[in-house]
């Protein structure tokens, strides 16, 4: 019995957990391969080889690229598939448009149990419909999405005009030194007059005293 357009939208494929740490901290962005999925496939249900033999990514992808094809330096092995320094060992580079965590992950014994698998993938298999029944029931944490990710890339940097400094007119200026003058001069006023009231309190003091009234 052939499976379903639907059915074969997903697979599952087996990857080493080093280049699986790398794709979630993006170090690198495509999955490459040495042969090219069925083209129905838009996600990867990623297992992870010994020593985890586990399933807990579900990758999101993007259509079979050739060398010339992925125009993006920022990412492991890039250049060099876009060069065709990999020629020979893989043919196709499948960007990671969107990255899914399960909660619970499964293991290849839960696998086995459920009849999902028989065995370790060794190449890649269609998700059986009863297994997409059962994870689609479940919450799945968003690890990341290229268009987030690209859209904080983008983000055009702030930047900082400088003030201009505007000189005053001559006339302003020459009104705020006049004021200037007449504060310092007002100031002089004032403590020449409070001189003069001590001293004037002083020669009082010393008058009482020469009469020897009580000063109290």
């Amino acid at each position: 019995m052939s499976q379903s357009t639907e059915d074969r939208q997903d697979i599952i494929i087996p990857i080493h957990p080093k280049p699986v740490a790398n794709i979630v901290s993006r170090i690198k962005n495509h999955e490459f391969r040495n042969y090219l999925l069925p083209l129905s496939t838009q996600r990867l249900w990623i297992y992870e080889t010994s020593p985890l033999s586990l399933i807990r990514y579900i990758a999101t992808i993007s259509h079979g690229k050739r060398p010339g094809e992925i125009c993006n330096p920022h990412g492991l092995s890039n250049d060099e598939f876009d060069r065709g320094d990999l020629e020979g060992r893989v043919k196709y580079a499948y960007e990671i448009l969107k990255l899914e965590k399960l909660q619970i992950p499964y293991s290849l014994a839960d696998l086995k149990r459920n009849g999902w698998l028989n065995g370790a993938p060794q190449k890649y298999c269609f998700l059986k419909p009863s297994m997409r029944e059962t994870i689609n029931t479940l919450a799945l944490e968003l690890v990341f999405t290229s268009e987030t990710l690209a859209s904080s890339d983008k983000e055009p940097a702030k930047v900082t005009t400088p003030t201009a400094i505007i000189p005053k007119p001559q006339s302003q200026m020459k009104t705020q030194q006049t004021d200037r003058i007449s504060k310092q001069k007002g100031k002089r006023v004032s403590l020449k007059r409070q001189n003069e009231k001590q001293a004037s309190l002083q020669n009082w003091v010393k008058r009482q005293a020469s009469t020897g009234l009580d000063t109290k």
